[in-house]
């Protein structure tokens, strides 16, 4: 899966009360306008597609490990016309530019080092956002929060797929969030002194061919790291692993498939180096949250490029992503960004949007609309801090 995939994840947006006399545009990075205009049209999909809210709320949850929670897309309240969104909240609407802020630089990183994409590549970029969506949402059925609808989007346990979500969404802002993918996949690759042509990347297979070899494993599981050394030493004095796994370990083993080496290294802790690992031989006890892991190499083969060309794209991204970050980091701080007030007030320092203040009581186009109804006929008012969203139509 592209490793900067997490970078398109919408964190939340929408439009808050502005005065009359105000700039047309939500923000401007180095004198390119994000306007009004854009920013409502990706409001409206957000808040018309509960199955993306779903995943930007799952993708969150996973990627912070459950500390971190986004806010609601949407606040309380109707709009003024029928078909009208309700409010949304300010702080949806402040992590929403900041994110369109950082793909933003992303976009101009990918100028500065005349980084172009394919048709090819946009293909593959819009298979990996569905590829990527569709694990996001099978593992969050997985946790507790999956229940919660307003995460598993589904009350049958059954998980929603990556197909599902894009095909909820109009057909642009998907083209935006593909398109995107690409380009940040394709500034990776360019900053790991790679390139990220068909050329490039089978020039660094070719180099690297051994790391991208097919393995098939096998595993034996334990409840704590002195009877993984244990089962470990056993197998150094000749007692078969099948043999140790099955008398020794705590839960799980066994053979577990066969698998591109690079892909097993990225789902296990770091510091695993399986392509090191002699066929035959047994690791070192892998830490995995609490339990420790043995595996063996049963069997080590080539792949051919044609089976291995997502790890090796993997691979090299990898490689590009702390010099990728550097240079944005760089390109953060010397920028020229500038936000229109309504939304929030840009910090430099951490290259974010801070929640504007509540606004002064003749800024407010409809302050009625802030004042509690107690007539349910009446009951039309938006939250304090939100402001109506315009109809997608």
């Amino acid at each position: 899966m592209k490793r900067l995939i997490a970078l398109l994840i919408v964190l939340a947006g929408g439009l808050a009360a502005a005065a009359l006399l105000v700039p047309s545009d939500a923000a401007s990075v180095n004198g390119t306008s994000i306007s009004q205009q854009d920013l409502n049209s990706d409001v409206n999909a957000i808040a018309d597609s509960a199955y993306y809210q779903c995943y930007l709320n799952s993708q969150a949850y996973l990627s912070s490990q459950g500390s971190q929670q986004l806010p609601p897309v949407v606040g309380a309240g109707t709009g003024q016309y029928a078909g009208d969104h309700p409010t949304a909240t300010t702080s949806f609407t402040a992590n929403y530019l900041e994110t369109k802020i950082g793909h933003q630089l992303v976009l101009q990183l990918a100028d500065e080092h005349h980084v172009t994409v394919s048709a090819d590549e946009l293909k593959t970029a819009r298979s990996d956002l569905s590829q990527q969506i569709t694990s996001v949402m099978s593992q969050i059925l997985q946790t507790q929060q999956g229940q919660d609808v307003r995460y598993g989007c589904s009350l049958t346990g059954q998980a929603i797929t990556g197909q599902q979500v894009l095909s909820s969404l109009p057909a642009s802002f998907v083209d935006e969030q593909v398109q995107f993918v690409a380009t940040a996949t394709a500034v990776q690759e360019e900053l790991a002194g790679v390139g990220s042509s068909t050329a490039d990347l089978e020039n660094y297979y070719r180099a690297h061919q051994a790391e991208f070899d097919t393995a098939c494993i096998s595993a034996a599981v334990f409840s704590s790291e002195s009877a993984a050394q244990d089962a470990q030493a056993q197998v150094a004095f000749g007692t078969p692993f099948a043999t140790v796994a099955s008398s020794t370990a705590s839960s799980g083993g066994g053979a577990q498939g066969c698998h591109v080496l690079t892909e097993l290294e990225s789902a296990l802790p770091s510091g695993s180096d399986l392509k090191t690992l002699a066929t035959g031989a047994v690791s070192d006890p892998i830490n995995d949250n609490g339990t420790y892991l043995l595996l063996q190499i049963t069997s080590r083969t080539p792949t051919p490029y044609s089976k291995a060309k997502a790890d090796v794209s993997n691979a090299v991204q990898l490689a590009g992503s702390a010099a990728t970050q550097k240079a944005l980091t760089s390109d953060e701080r010397r920028s020229s960004v500038s936000v229109n007030p309504q939304y929030g007030v840009w910090v430099p320092v951490n290259a974010s949007v801070l929640t504007p203040l509540a606004p002064d009581p003749a800024d407010v186009l409809n302050a009625t609309a802030n004042v509690a109804r107690t007539a349910p006929a009446s009951a039309s008012g938006s939250a304090a801090a939100g402001s109506s969203l315009p109809s997608s139509g």
